[in-house]
């Protein structure tokens, strides 16, 4: 019993363990800030979460159990009818430079610096900001915004945004550029947007964290999931290897496999469920590493032999990791057709651990 509590408690650690990405939107009023950042998270995060108030021009958006904090600031300003950028020169960015003595944790992490192309030009104070930024080796995105008004040329390329590149690349801006619009039904490169971001956190649980809070593009979840069960397999084998273990002796490998199991379920952004699906989703996978995956195993002997040697481990953590990551894509994809979330018994009832074993075991003999 002392064993199973242990268990669950390291599982809930694991599982609540979820590191903020801290992403700052530049860019003046009404270049669409807020509808891209809606749009990625699901939630129109102005409403659902307080501005609170960071420094002159720049606020703080969060929402309890979604990963992300945003700090909307204004690129520039208009002061007695003029235009200035000295307020995100000499306040805002002298806020980044003081986040940036801190811990990780405080750190700006992202900077999405947001232009319209319905404004039709960049601005010298957007050149001037985006050098400033540049010099700071912040992970820095240009978002071109309300493209879907854009007109096409013969190439199906948009004529505004392929000049505001052009227009970049001669000032020596080498950020990467990326189209978005705010229309549901188009993605343009959104996506991309996305995939470039959480590449460039600086830490695998911030990637987890900003993959897990946006909304959109499942394939860069499953990409982070593959990623993860790589990882966890390398582990288990390593484990396995210094020490190989009578297949009875399985649950040596659990601590490594509840790990992955709570990494997977952030990836796909479960850790924001109400109370009791969460509740309900920590008992059954509780179950079936704890309990239902160390009964099974006794099934594969004739296959994986008496021990658990260091490819066998990494079979066996791969296999439970990729039974998982389809039981974990199929409730997400539940969850935005529907709004509600599956049956978890159900899903966990029709999944085959020992296939999914079997065949990393046949990848490893071919």
């Amino acid at each position: 019993m002392k064993q199973e509590e242990a268990l669950r408690a390291e599982f809930e650690k694991q599982l609540d363990d979820v590191a903020k990405v801290n992403l700052m939107l530049v860019g003046g009023t009404g270049v669409g800030k807020s509808s891209l950042i809606n749009r990625v998270l699901g939630e129109n995060l102005a409403k659902v979460g307080a501005g609170a108030p960071v420094t002159k021009g720049c606020e703080q958006f969060e929402k309890e159990g979604l990963p992300i904090v945003v700090f909307d600031s204004e690129g520039y300003e208009i002061v007695d009818g003029e235009v200035s950028n000295d307020n995100f020169r000499g306040v805002v960015l002298a806020e980044v430079d003081r986040l940036a003595q801190g811990p990780l944790a405080e750190q700006i992490h992202l900077f999405w610096y947001c232009i319209s192309i319905n404004n039709h030009r960049i601005t010298e104070y957007d050149l001037a900001n985006l050098n400033e930024l540049s010099h700071k080796n912040a992970n820095l995105a240009i978002v071109l915004t309300q493209c879907d008004g854009d007109e096409l040329d013969e190439y199906d390329q948009g004529k505004i945004a392929a000049a505001f590149r052009k227009e970049l690349k001669d000032a020596g801006v080498t950020n990467p550029v990326f189209e978005t619009c705010a229309t549901v039904d188009e993605e343009l490169e959104l996506n991309d947007l996305i995939a470039w971001s959480a590449e460039n956190l600086p830490a695998e649980k911030l990637k987890d964290a900003f993959i897990g809070a946006q909304k959109s593009n499942i394939p860069v979840k499953e990409q982070q999931a593959n990623h993860a069960i790589l990882a966890a397999a390398a582990s288990a084998g390593a484990a396995a290897g210094l020490n190989p273990v009578p297949m009875s002796d399985s649950l040596a490998l659990v601590p490594i496999q509840l790990a992955l199991a709570a990494r997977l379920a952030n990836i796909y952004g479960f850790q924001a469920l109400d109370a009791g699906a969460m509740a309900l989703l920590k008992s059954q996978l509780l179950s079936l590493v704890g309990r239902q995956m160390a009964a099974s195993l006794t099934k594969l002997i004739p296959v994986m032999g008496q021990f658990i040697n260091a490819g066998v481990a990494s079979a066996i953590t791969a296999g439970l990791g990729y039974a998982l990551n389809g039981v974990f894509k199929s409730a997400y994809i539940t969850l935005l057709e529907t709004g509600k979330m599956p049956d978890w018994t159900k899903l966990f009832s029709y999944m085959d651990i020992l296939e999914f074993i079997k065949r990393e075991k046949e990848k490893q003999e071919l």
